[in-house]
């Protein structure tokens, strides 16, 4: 925000110079000022600006807090953090603002992630992962490859029926497979993602 007001102040005063200039065309005002004020100046000038919104203690402390743990949502944040809600939301807005994070919508949560350093893809699979119940589906499928559904519900501790949602989940995300096997189905990860699933677990660890 500063550093657009610093930029329309700019163009108003190129834009003074240009009338006097008209009124007295000997005075070569704006070669004079674009000599003394080179691009370079101005592109330095955004950036100092830039770097300034990570000078406070709690705003550096989120900042790192989510480039540690991607796909952390907000209430995530805000619990580890210990930090008031109207805080995180506040700081979390200017880190935003500033380019230094984007998010992601997954369901009713939002994910942070430090921006430009995971692709859409890699984001999502981050944010599935992040789910208490599919993230540990999803684990075990790359550890062993296949597994039933019957062995996936004892492993997890839940009802046929809620494995069944959550394996709708991801097979509608395009993670998992389902095969049939007799009276039962064995689910795997999908090949198509299964490299950049292995890359995503390693920073969730």
């Amino acid at each position: 925000m500063k550093c657009g007001k610093l930029l329309s102040a700019f163009l108003l005063l190129l834009i003074v110079l240009s009338l006097v200039t008209l009124i007295n065309p000997k005075a070569n005002l704006i070669a004079d000022f674009s000599t003394s004020l080179s691009t370079q100046s101005l592109v330095q000038m955004s950036l100092n600006y830039d770097a300034s919104l990570l000078n406070q203690s709690t705003r550096i402390q989120i900042y790192n807090f989510i480039t540690n743990t991607p796909g952390i949502n907000f209430r995530g944040i805000c619990n580890y953090l210990a930090l008031p809600i109207g805080v995180v939301q506040y700081h979390l807005a200017v880190l935003m603002k500033g380019g230094f994070i984007s998010n992601r919508r997954d369901g009713r949560n939002k994910r942070y992630f430090e921006s430009r350093k995971f692709s859409s893809n890699e984001m999502r699979i981050i944010s599935v992962l992040r789910r208490k119940t599919a993230g540990k589906i999803l684990t075990i499928l790359h550890n062993e490859k296949s597994v039933s559904h019957g062995i996936m519900a004892e492993r997890l501790n839940i009802s046929s029926q809620a494995l069944t949602w959550h394996m709708k989940q991801l097979q509608e995300e395009n993670l998992v497979t389902g095969q049939a096997d007799g009276i039962t189905v064995r689910y795997s990860i999908n090949e198509e993602f299964l490299a950049t699933l292995t890359q995503c677990i390693q920073v969730t660890v």
